[in-house]
């Protein structure tokens, strides 16, 4: 038998738990989220089923893992746990093992499921339905109007809650003390329970409700023997079928990697962001972008600037009322930034950006 059969079958004996998804031929992503869990995406199914399977062990998945990086000539290790890889039968696999992922590790598998479709296919399932035409007279989304006319009418609560449910991306913006993280957690529960979620940070924080989410831990400094940094956990995580990035803090190059990702798919995604104020807010994430692309991508500041509000349009500002953290001071959202033109006229009196609406959590309006 030849080293590479040798090989392919050491795999297929690593993989055994889960052959029956191998070997089907609707199964198009397999999430192994920690030991025992594992979500299964199949064609035409709307969502993820769960699967409670006991037999992958983290010790099992660490065995998987150790033959993918074999048989592609890699190594994965605790000072070097995320692995990138693909099987013999082409299918794409991400790895993510503790201490990165400290609740026994992720496992992605992205199969090449191959379907020949005609437009009648996407007519017949009501894909061409609700699209938008976009001609020179830029016009707002069905969501964007309905956010618009929450927002002038000062009820921030439904604003907020149908910002997330519409997967708006967002920054959450305050000083240190100011309740970034406890109101990260309080709009995740607005996000619906069939979304899978990736969470990023340094320290867990972050409590998404939602069955299907992996938690990613990175490390900073001499922190841990891992060598994760956030950029690196990014990059990975946009090979595990995220819905949406839920970044704890961004502090550094990762910066532009979470806009990339926002760009490429996954909309909604939240983060926080040291600054005292949403034009604060954009001009550090600029700055951390210039830092993190090594030169600002050949745009000057104001261009980044104007990027970003095209990519997150909305920065709600935190801060304190009587010594109470948790105060929503200030929100931020112009979604005519994405035509990259002047709001009309008749939209200039919506926008918090002119009278900022002072919220304290947990309070009605």
């Amino acid at each position: 038998m030849s080293y590479a059969a040798s090989l392919s079958d050491l795999i297929d004996l690593a993989f055994a738990p889960l052959r029956g998804f191998l070997q089907s031929p609707d199964v198009v992503e397999i999430c192994i989220n920690e030991p025992g869990i594992a979500f299964v995406e199949r064609v035409g199914q709307p969502g993820m089923m769960r699967y409670v399977m006991p037999e992958l062990t983290a010790e099992r998945m660490r065995f998987m893992a150790e033959r993918v990086a074999a048989a592609s000539h890699q190594f994965i290790n605790e000072e070097e746990p995320i692995l990138s890889a693909s099987l013999p039968d082409g299918a794409r696999v991400q790895v993510v093992l503790p201490p990165a992922a400290p609740k026994g590790g992720a496992i992605v598998i992205r199969r090449q499921v191959t379907r020949q479709l005609v437009l009648d296919d996407y007519a017949a399932s009501g894909a061409l339905r609700s699209t938008l035409v976009t001609d020179s007279a830029y016009q707002l989304t069905d969501d964007e109007t309905l956010l618009c006319d929450l927002i002038a009418r000062g009820n921030i609560e439904s604003f907020l809650r149908e910002a997330v449910c519409r997967r708006v991306s967002m920054l959450i913006s305050g000083g240190t003390g100011s309740g970034k993280t406890t109101f990260l957690n309080a709009l995740m529960q607005e996000i619906p329970d069939y979304e899978r979620l990736i969470t990023i940070e340094d320290t867990p924080e972050l409590t998404p409700p939602q069955e299907n989410h992996v938690s990613l831990i990175a490390t900073r400094g001499n922190q841990n023997v891992a060598r994760v940094d956030p950029r690196h956990l990014v990059e990975a995580s946009l090979r595990m079928r995220p819905d949406r990035l839920l970044l704890g803090e961004i502090r550094g190059g990762e910066a532009i990697d979470f806009l990339q990702a926002i760009n490429t798919g996954h909309p909604g995604s939240l983060s926080t962001v040291h600054a005292n104020s949403p034009s604060a807010a954009y001009t550090r994430l600029a700055l951390l972008v210039m830092q993190g692309s090594g030169g600002g991508l050949g745009l000057t500041k104001v261009e980044i600037v104007e990027m970003l509000r095209a990519t997150v349009p909305l920065v709600v500002q935190l801060g304190r009322r009587d010594g109470r953290p948790g105060v929503v001071t200030e929100i931020f959202y112009d979604p005519f930034v994405r035509s990259g033109r002047q709001r009309p006229a008749a939209y200039n009196d919506f926008s918090k950006m002119q009278e900022p609406g002072v919220v304290p959590l947990g309070r009605k309006q």
